[in-house]
């Protein structure tokens, strides 16, 4: 089961890059990396996604130690048709 699940996980993360951009990306730290963006992928066909803390403060971490902005996008299949992405911007705000 958790193998299936990682295949379509790659299957959209190779979605996203064919979206994003069409030249140069290379994998290190995070699931895409493009110039400025160091782009964690996720993907479920479950009835929703949880966002822990955690995920959030990886990407962060990642993406800034590679001096790039951290960018989470995720993809949720609702029926066998349907494919919602969310593109989220991670950004640290202080009081």
């Amino acid at each position: 089961m958790k193998n299936d699940q990682k295949k379509k996980g790659s299957k959209f993360e190779k979605k996203v890059s064919k979206t994003i951009s069409s030249g140069g990306l290379w994998f290190d730290k995070g699931d895409l990396k493009y110039e400025n963006y160091l782009i964690e992928c996720k993907y479920t066909d479950q009835k929703g996604f949880r966002i822990p803390l955690t995920m959030i403060e990886k990407i962060w971490t990642q993406a800034l130690s590679m001096n790039k902005e951290p960018f989470l996008t995720i993809g949720i299949k609702r029926n066998d048709q349907e494919l919602f992405i969310l593109n989220c911007q991670v950004q640290l705000q202080r009081n």
